[in-house]
């Protein structure tokens, strides 16, 4: 028993180290940028992320996941219906979940099937397969980076794919949060200087009543 559970975590080992390999440059880049931001977003090990990836294509990966995590289920479960041939939509209903309702993007602008108010059609449609990994996919990153779905619907008619765009705001997120702090610092400052302000009006109204006094103890 004990060997055969050693060769199965040696074997897990070679596994996770011959993809780990694979466009791997050593930095927190080196297994890319959105394999990171997945194995973040779902607290999944980054290199689990990567074996994933050479299994289904790496834009359906967050759909693993995003199933996986609704359903309560291991994402290698997920990964083997799809590897069957059934379509994202046949693996929901499989899960005993509902496309109707986990697969909602809410925007604000008004755009067509399958976003927004708009997405109201699929409840007499089924959705296709590249409309769930577009959902997903906009959900994650919105949610992910903390902005409007509607950026990243944006960039993704632009042309932006997926990791361009996972890449677009995790190379600006220090560059937000440093202008972030300084907005919040010049706020305490005007803050403080508003304070300060209101202080010298007082000592001055003071000592220009003292100054005066009372003309009738003259």
């Amino acid at each position: 028993m004990k060997t055969t559970a050693y060769a199965f975590m040696l074997a897990g080992t070679l596994l996770f180290g011959a993809n780990f390999d694979i466009g791997v440059s050593g930095s927190d880049r080196g297994i890319d940028g959105f394999s990171l931001s997945i194995g973040d977003y779902y607290r999944v090990p980054y290199q689990e992320v990567i074996v994933v990836e050479r299994r289904i294509p790496r834009e359906e990966v967050g759909v693993a996941y995003y199933l996986a995590r609704h359903a309560h289920r291991d994402v290698g479960f997920i990964i083997d219906l799809r590897l069957r041939g059934q379509s994202w939509w046949d693996i929901t209903i499989r899960l005993g979940l509902d496309p109707r309702s986990i697969y909602v993007v809410d925007t604000r602008r008004a755009y067509g099937p399958p976003y927004g108010k708009a997405y109201g059609y699929h409840k007499k449609h089924r959705l296709h397969d590249r409309e769930i990994v577009d959902l997903v996919n906009v959900h994650f990153l919105s949610d992910y980076h903390r902005i409007s779905p509607d950026e990243v619907i944006e960039r993704r008619r632009g042309g932006d794919h997926y990791d361009r765009i996972d890449r677009h705001y995790r190379d600006n997120r220090k560059e937000i949060r440093e202008d972030r702090r300084e907005i919040r610092e010049d706020r305490r400052e005007l803050k403080e200087d508003r304070r300060e302000d209101r202080k010298d009006s007082r000592d001055d109204r003071g000592n220009g009543n003292k100054g005066h006094g009372n003309p009738h103890d003259r």
